[in-house]
């Protein structure tokens, strides 16, 4: 705007402006403004759906550590409510124990499965696969354990991987691999660490299992 224009011509040019411009403006502001409160209304919403969640998984593991028939009504509900949030997954893994405990391998593999297949986070992801491979491999099945840790490679979890493939390997009566799998374990974990006495004991005993089958065989 020139700045030696009158007053005069100055409000007219500024109503001019808003006469070219006016609709454009107030068309620009309400969507501003539409965005803004349908973020602030998506962000409740989203802050009030987790508090549910987060208040059925806490009804849920009270449940859980007095009478299972509860537990599991919360539990459905919420998994029918919110089977998107972690807390679900949480609860789906906390039932597979459950499961697990009233001997039910079956129920407990679904539910660990249900946990893999939902998990957003990398460490309940890591969590639900292991503990259904473990459960797979206790139950006979060391080719659908074997599947589930195929490729699998975080370093944050090379030493629950390799004891699992070292156990693997040994239930196949494959010691070679079985050992080196407990050598890959024991090279990631510190020698302070609680759990190396049992990976060692592991490694050393299939080194004694194949020494004494190769004299067995000579």
């Amino acid at each position: 705007m020139d700045a030696y224009k009158t007053d005069e011509e100055q409000a007219e040019s500024i109503k001019r402006w808003f006469r070219e411009n006016g609709l454009s403006l107030v068309t620009g502001l309400m969507l501003g403004l539409a965005v803004l409160f349908g973020f602030k209304s998506w962000t409740e919403y989203g802050q009030r759906n987790a508090e549910a969640a987060s208040n059925l998984f806490v009804q849920f593991t009270m449940a859980a550590a007095q009478e299972t028939e509860t537990a599991v009504k919360v539990y459905d509900e919420l998994i029918k409510g919110f089977s998107g949030s972690e807390y679900a997954v949480l609860a789906s893994l906390q039932m597979a124990k459950l499961r697990l405990d009233d001997n039910d391998v079956t129920a407990s593999q679904a539910h660990l499965q249900w946990a893999l297949e939902h998990a957003k986070l990398d460490g309940l992801k890591h969590t639900a696969r292991l503990r259904l491979a473990r459960l797979n491999l206790s139950a006979g099945d060391a080719d659908a354990a074997d599947k589930l840790v195929a490729g699998i490679n975080d370093p944050s979890y090379t030493v629950l991987y390799e004891e699992l493939r070292g156990d693997i390997a040994r239930t196949r009566g494959d010691m070679t691999a079985a050992h080196a799998a407990y050598e890959r374990a024991l090279a990631a974990l510190p020698a302070s660490q609680t759990g190396r006495a049992l990976i060692e004991a592991k490694r050393d005993d299939v080194v004694g299992y194949a020494a004494t089958a190769a004299g067995e065989a000579s």
